[in-house]
């Protein structure tokens, strides 16, 4: 009966023994690996976005001749460089690095309905709504919409749903240096301004100023985007002034200028620009019909809207050693 019982301790005791060697060597569980937060072929052949953040919608929209617009602010141009490109590489590096949270009370502190990002591409469209940092910093909380759960994402890129913010609002991009001459037409007057070769100075009564104001119209970034039948826009155009720059390789754009009086009591005119240039494919003239221009106030500070005001700005300052003395007679 010893011999049995202890028969059957052994062979427990080594089946115990296979268990513990069986679940040593038992193969760790494989780590979820993460995935591209947006399949690359959605954003190759994307064809429009609509991002929302901030209380404000902006849709981007991709032409047939691949160049994209701002719906919301005229079907002006994108800019590309400061907004499209560096969103879309965000996006293109961005990952899904697997469940954040699907606890109803965490997913509202993430504020995921603050912010989203809706990409249409053909027979595919895909919402991703974007919250708070997750608390290691890799990047935006995020979830796909219709899914109950959060996701952590390494995305950074920047979300801003301003259609105004999106607008590529450089006019010109000439350098200083291109610039052959300046003709400032005034109702009362005019100036013409040139210089023989590149690198030299303008010639001519006031035109020490000449080279900051081609510098500042040559490469021309103008500051919002209104209506055609804006009432301000047409009150300003209907006492303007023209100033033309002409290039060294024969081209020329026309600036035509007016102004309205601010509304604001103590602050500058409202200035607006209309812009032309002489070859028909600049991006210019791609402008002019779609939205009138307002001028930053810097830009005005150099341009005189007058021939009087000109006439006033190039008269020489006077020295206090060119000022008579008065003799003051001597007090007996």
């Amino acid at each position: 009966m010893r011999n049995k019982t202890l028969l059957i301790a052994t062979v427990a005791l080594g089946l115990l023994a296979l268990a513990v060697l069986w679940l040593g060597h038992e193969e760790a569980k494989p780590v979820a690996t993460k995935q591209p937060l947006v399949e690359a072929a959605v954003l190759s052949s994307l064809q429009s976005f609509v991002v929302k953040a901030n209380g404000k919608t902006a849709t981007i929209t991709k032409g047939a001749d691949g160049s994209w617009t701002v719906k919301e602010k005229f079907g002006l141009p994108v800019d590309t460089e400061v907004r499209l490109t560096p969103l879309v590489r965000a996006l293109q590096k961005a990952s899904n690095h697997g469940l954040l949270t699907a606890n109803p009370k965490r997913l509202e502190k993430l504020g995921l309905a603050d912010s989203s990002l809706t990409l249409n591409a053909p027979g595919k469209s895909l919402t991703i709504e974007f919250g708070k940092q997750t608390d290691d910093g890799i990047g935006s909380s995020a979830r796909y919409q219709g899914q109950p759960h959060a996701i952590r994402t390494d995305f950074t890129g920047d979300l801003d749903g301003d259609p105004a913010s999106w607008v590529d609002l450089t006019l010109c991009a000439a350098k200083a240096e291109e610039v052959k001459s300046v003709t400032l037409n005034w109702s009362d007057g005019k100036k013409e301004f040139s210089r023989s070769a590149k690198g030299k100075p303008f010639a001519g009564t006031g035109a020490e100023s000449i080279e900051n104001l081609a510098a500042s119209l040559a490469t021309l970034r103008v500051g919002e985007a209104v209506a055609k039948d804006d009432k301000d826009a047409t009150a300003a155009f209907a006492k303007s002034f023209q100033v033309t720059l002409g290039f060294f390789d024969g081209n020329s754009l026309s600036l035509t200028f007016g102004q309205v009086a601010s509304k604001t009591a103590g602050e500058p005119p409202k200035t607006f620009v209309r812009a032309k240039h002489s070859d028909p494919k600049h991006k210019a003239n791609g402008y002019a019909p779609k939205a009138e221009f307002t001028v930053p106030s810097w830009i005005m500070e150099q341009i005189p809207t007058s021939a009087a005001a000109f006439a006033k700005q190039a008269q020489p300052a006077v020295s206090p050693s060119a000022i008579p003395s008065l003799a003051v007679p001597a007090v007996k």
